[in-house]
């Protein structure tokens, strides 16, 4: 509230990798946290049952299980780590093959945003806030903008949106996650719905660098942001 804050979404990690018991388990309890809260902040802040659903992709059926929750007010869909492979936070950068690298992710990037398993997508191009300076010298995003556009048409198609995570701000990159180009190539698509993020995981993080997110999401063309009860966006001037 310190920081201007109205509302927030706790979108606690629920990784469909580790199963349907460990889901639910990270579910269960912050529901329970989150009523808590609710009830502390009556009036003063709107708080939404969130998750962030890593790889749902990778078992659609228990994605949609997770979905189906009617408790659950809004679902980031991310991509961490492809199948079989390394979380993108524990690649070595400086050894790493980044155009493949790079493409394997776009493939499976496509491949969530086809799921529909999610509202919107987390943190597009997450790893950059992992690269050494040496590995980002060797990475030229322009060289992707086919495969962006096409999850992006996606994305917008089904009416579902992208997040602006502020994390790219915070860790030095300069922009949010992800950045000017994609979130313009967004709205020319018909791209409607950005939420913005602060992934803060604790609790002096939370709304960390958001007026730098609106920044670049106004440079965008976007006039509103979304924030999302009961699944439902609702739209908010900037």
């Amino acid at each position: 509230m310190s920081r201007g804050l109205a509302g927030v979404a706790f979108t606690d990690h629920c990784d469909v990798d580790a199963g349907r018991d460990a889901c639910f388990g990270v579910i269960n309890g912050l529901k329970s946290e989150v009523a808590s809260l609710r009830e502390a902040f009556d009036g003063i802040l709107e708080i939404s049952v969130g998750c962030e659903l890593g790889e749902p992709h990778h078992d659609v059926p228990l994605s949609r299980e997770i979905l189906a929750d009617g408790d659950i007010d809004f679902v980031i869909g991310s991509l961490h780590r492809r199948r079989g492979d390394l979380d993108y936070h524990d690649i070595d950068y400086d050894r790493a093959d980044i155009d493949a690298m790079m493409r394997g992710y776009y493939e499976e990037l496509l491949e969530l945003a086809e799921s529909g398993c999610y509202d919107v997508l987390g943190h597009i191009n997450y790893q950059e806030r992992y690269m050494s300076e040496s590995a980002r010298c060797r990475l030229d995003l322009s060289s992707y903008g086919g495969e962006v556009l096409e999850i992006l048409k996606v994305v917008a198609s089904a009416g579902k949106g992208i997040e602006v995570n502020s994390s790219g701000l915070g860790r030095g990159l300069g922009h949010p996650l992800p950045d000017a180009d994609v979130l313009e190539a967004f709205r020319r698509v018909g791209g409607e719905v950005l939420t913005i993020g602060s992934d803060a995981h604790i609790a002096a993080r939370v709304g960390g660098e958001l007026d730098g997110a609106v920044k670049f999401l106004k440079g965008a063309g976007f006039g509103r942001f979304a924030f999302f009860k009961g699944r439902k966006p609702s739209f908010h001037d900037v």
